[in-house]
């Protein structure tokens, strides 16, 4: 099973969505995301849900894409 947070990064790769852009629309730092974007830090939730919006897709596209 493919984790979350690499999954999350495919999704921003392919949308040419900055990990900068994210940060800001979730209101957090650049290092909170790059270490979600790294494995390092658990994704919650409501931040998961966040980053969705940022992207424009549904949060269930992380949760099923393989």
């Amino acid at each position: 099973m493919t984790p979350v947070y690499i999954k999350v990064e495919k999704v921003r790769q392919k949308k040419s969505v900055t990990k900068a852009h994210i940060a800001r629309y979730c209101s957090k730092s650049a290092a909170w995301y790059q270490d979600i974007s790294n494995g390092r830090r658990t994704l919650k939730v409501e931040a998961l849900q966040k980053i969705a919006e940022a992207l424009d897709v549904p949060v269930g596209l992380f949760l099923k894409m393989k």
